[in-house]
């Protein structure tokens, strides 16, 4: 009896494994959008406000402002996103920070009154 249920068990296993994998591939999206910033230090701090639970990889492009982000829609949205970046001091192509946003950003890279660096 156990050989017969075995055989069983391990399709239902493999089954919703293969279920559960689908289902976070599937929730996993792939943006790019415009980021403010204008040197190394930025693109540190815009990829470090990234690492955040459910992002999976982020890259910032600081010849193009773009960042690219890799995240799973069920634990972030990319509205989120957006508002971490402002909450760090960077403007987006979607949201523009607060005065008091922007104050957090660093004196060299204060985006507004400089050119790239």
């Amino acid at each position: 009896m156990k050989n017969r249920l075995f055989p069983i068990a391990l399709f239902i296993i493999s089954f919703l494994s293969t279920s559960e994998l689908y289902a976070q591939k599937k929730s996993t999206i792939t943006t790019t959008f415009w980021v403010a910033g204008i040197c190394g230090l930025c693109e540190e701090v815009i990829e470090k406000t990234m690492d955040t639970k459910g992002v999976v990889s982020a890259d910032y492009n600081l010849e193009s402002n773009q960042l690219t982000v890799t995240y799973n829609s069920k634990k972030v949205s990319e509205e989120r996103l957006h508002e971490l970046l402002n909450d760090a001091g960077y403007d987006t192509e979607k949201k523009t920070c607060t005065s008091e946003q922007y104050s957090r950003v660093h004196s060299c890279c204060q985006y507004r009154e400089q050119e790239k660096h």
